[in-house]
């Protein structure tokens, strides 16, 4: 297999970890996945992004597709050499930003049919496309199109975009099989907020021969709850032996309930476009470091990370190049954030590791997560996932 799973414990609260071994070294879980969209950052060089100690990034499907094109990886022999990343590179396969695009595509059984936002021209994205283009990029772990929907519709149109990302899934297979790279494939188990309907999707998809389990149609749409629910739901499904990968979640407090359930991988741009706003993710809970009262402190960002930027900057400082719309503090928050879910991950496994996920679970979420924290964080991130098609 092109990636293998190694489940070193299982927590009494059905917390796992483990270690993710792939072509580019082996990884511990539950692990985050930084978003590198356009194969790179707004703010952080690549060496900025590694010393935060991820491992796996992000890539998207769709935009590399648009820009700069298949061309451009075959030349240069995949995305790493190009962008100079020596890690391991997941990359979605487009059907997020096609939901994203309601106003300008057409879902056929071919595939989605759309202009591109760079010169206008028709394309198809389509499960072959989608592969081959994966393939082109090189990646470690590619996944199947699927037709992602607000996670709100109702249960005759969940099952009929679940059904055709059955059969895309199925398309996919057999358009990985015609080349071997040595990539992985996973698989995307959709069903909306419709218990029955996921699990038909896990039942289906885990018939197939998937290197792993991706959780998809969430946080489109439903309730904190509904979303926890399907998590449980899904992972129960999926096999202990196998990947489980939350897509597009999350806020610190979404990864732990995520982790209670069972779940092993997850992404989200969250981090760095919450940087870009003026917030900090601390151990003390979420940080708008643009208020004023920040003006004068001359303390660390905080005090338990290790990442350059709390080791050698201020509060103050932090607050007068935010204030100032300074680029500086955009790439100062933006590495404090991308570390501060390393470390949560770290802690979350040590936790796991010793059975004692119940007590870690609780004084990280008392720690990180005020009720205020909560609302400011809830007000921000709104804002935030509009951006991310």
């Amino acid at each position: 297999m092109a990636v293998r799973f190694e489940l070193l414990n299982t927590d009494p609260t059905g917390a796992r970890t483990g270690i993710l071994h792939t072509r580019k070294g082996s990884f511990p879980t539950p692990m985050f996945m930084p978003v590198a969209t356009h194969a790179g950052f707004r703010h952080l060089g690549m060496e900025e992004v590694k010393e935060t100690g991820a491992k796996i990034l992000l890539a998207n499907t769709y935009h590399l597709m648009l820009r700069p094109g298949p061309e451009v990886f075959e030349r240069f022999g995949g995305i790493h050499p190009f962008m100079q990343w020596d890690g391991a590179v997941l990359t979605d396969s487009g059907g997020f930003q096609i939901f994203s695009l309601p106003e300008d595509r057409l879902i056929t059984e071919k595939g989605a049919h759309f202009r591109s936002f760079y010169d206008n021209s028709r394309q198809l994205l389509s499960p072959e496309s989608s592969i081959a283009m994966q393939q082109a990029i090189n990646s470690e772990i590619m996944m199947v199109l699927d037709v992602c929907i607000d996670s709100r519709t109702d249960e005759a149109g969940t099952r009929e975009a679940m059904e055709r990302t059955h059969r895309w899934a199925v398309r996919s297979l057999a358009a990985k099989e015609k080349r071997a790279t040595g990539q992985a494939l996973f698989g995307i188990v959709q069903g909306g907020v419709h218990p029955a309907l996921r699990d038909e999707s896990a039942a289906f998809l885990t018939k197939l021969p998937f290197d792993g389990f991706a959780i998809g149609g969430l946080a489109v749409g439903e309730t904190k709850v509904e979303r926890d629910t399907m998590t449980e739901r899904a992972t129960a499904s999926l096999p202990q032996d196998k990947p489980r990968y939350l897509m597009g979640v999350g806020t610190p407090t979404d990864l732990l309930e995520a982790v209670l359930r069972g779940v092993d991988m997850f992404d989200c741009i969250i981090p760095t476009k919450m940087a870009q706003q003026g917030y900090a993710y601390t151990f003390q809970g979420l940080v708008r470091i643009t208020r004023t009262a920040y003006r004068l402190e001359d303390g660390p960002l905080d005090p338990e990370c290790d990442c350059y930027v709390c080791k050698r900057y201020s509060r103050g400082y932090l607050q007068h190049l935010m204030r100032g719309k300074h680029h500086l503090g955009s790439r100062f928050l933006s590495v404090h954030n991308v570390r501060h879910y390393q470390k949560l991950m770290e802690r979350i496994r040590e936790g796991i590791l010793r059975n004692g996920y119940a007590q870690t679970y609780r004084e990280l979420k008392s720690a990180i997560a005020t009720p205020k924290d909560l609302k400011d964080e809830a007000a921000a991130t709104a804002m935030t996932l509009k951006d991310v098609g």
